[in-house]
């Protein structure tokens, strides 16, 4: 078992939030991103203890960097409130799971942050998770920074956009994402995270993602005008029944279970 795994099967005991199926799908998308040798840097804007970020540390190449922005102790910056870092305790967890080698991390607002600092730390970056201050105004600092930031294959992953908690993350990336200037465009959606990158890439990583996670994928649909991939959402009981409908269609009887299924929906409705 690889490190990735090991540490999907046991990231709850890092203190912070992480739905287990979006990090699995995390974890996919590294794993395509390395298959088509796409490299760059990883980072997280607001890491709190480091849940994802180490996730996202494990998904890196021996060359590759990666960086981590929080105000950590100074929360007087963390106006809304959202999370408590802990620089001591984040690094105890890297240390453990992972490695603080080619780490860089900056301590500061995300408000006072500049896209060139962070290119000149550590390049342009191939993953990158939003999670730092959930005002509207944070909400779309953080996402006109990963315009500046991230490389042209490169993901951005939002978090609590559909959280009700924190409302104006979705008023922050509203205005970002209404704004024709702006590139990054959703594609997938799993619990709690939308997913952004740019053209021609959200097709590809949406064919990928249908080929590899077929088992989670719900439906398409449509936000901010671009086509979005749903997976994961369902309960796991509709995930498991929808598996059976699958395979029974497949199955030699498939066939007549379809046409008996036909038959009694036009006679209920009679």
């Amino acid at each position: 078992m690889n490190g990735v795994d090991r540490y999907l099967r046991q990231h709850n005991k890092v203190p912070g939030w992480l739905d287990d199926y979006s990090a699995r799908f995390i974890a996919e998308l590294g794993r395509i991103q390395a298959a088509r040798h796409f490299q760059g840097s990883v980072g997280e804007i607001g890491v709190h203890m480091g849940r994802l970020f180490i996730l996202l540390r494990l998904l890196t190449a021996p060359d590759e960097r990666a960086i981590a922005l929080d105000v950590f102790e100074n929360q007087q910056l963390n106006l809304d409130h959202s999370g408590c870092g802990d620089e001591q305790q984040f690094r105890k967890y890297v240390e453990r799971w992972a490695s603080l080698r080619n780490v860089e991390i900056i301590r500061v607002s995300s408000l006072d942050a500049k896209a060139n600092d962070i290119v000149s730390r550590v390049g342009f970056l191939r993953l990158l998770s939003i999670d730092g201050g959930h005002t509207a105004e944070c909400t779309l600092n953080d996402l006109r920074l990963a315009e500046h930031t991230v490389a042209p294959f490169g993901l951005v992953i939002l978090d609590d956009f559909f959280n009700p908690s924190w409302p104006d993350v979705a008023a922050g990336a509203a205005r970002f994402l209404s704004d024709d200037g702006t590139t990054l465009r959703p594609f997938a959606i799993t619990p709690n995270k939308v997913y952004l990158a740019r053209k021609p890439y959200r097709e590809l990583y949406i064919t990928e993602l249908r080929a590899t996670q077929s088992d989670f994928y719900e439906k398409e649909s449509r936000m901010f005008g671009s086509s979005v991939a749903i997976f994961g959402v369902e309960p796991e009981t509709y995930r498991l029944e929808r598996r059976l409908k699958r395979w029974l269609k497949a199955s030699a009887a498939g066939p007549s279970l379809v046409a008996a299924r036909r038959h009694f929906r036009l006679a209920a409705g009679r």
